[in-house]
């Protein structure tokens, strides 16, 4: 579980950084790399918080 929490935290400090450079970023295709990027982690951090949510789940199965 601590695992999941430090990859999601980790994931959130890319995301942060990621969107840093799209703001300040003033090529169309640049910002368009950068979304892409942003999506990516989103969809990571997605997986992740699924993974955590089953172990969550299985820990309220085995207090039962």
């Amino acid at each position: 579980m601590t695992q999941i929490v430090q990859q999601i935290k980790t994931s959130n400090r890319k995301l942060i950084t990621i969107s840093n450079e799209y703001a300040r970023s003033k090529d169309d295709n640049i910002c368009r790399q950068k979304l892409k990027m942003m999506f990516r982690e989103l969809s990571a951090q997605i997986v992740f918080l699924s993974e955590q949510n089953i172990e969550l789940m299985r820990k309220l199965e085995k207090k039962k």
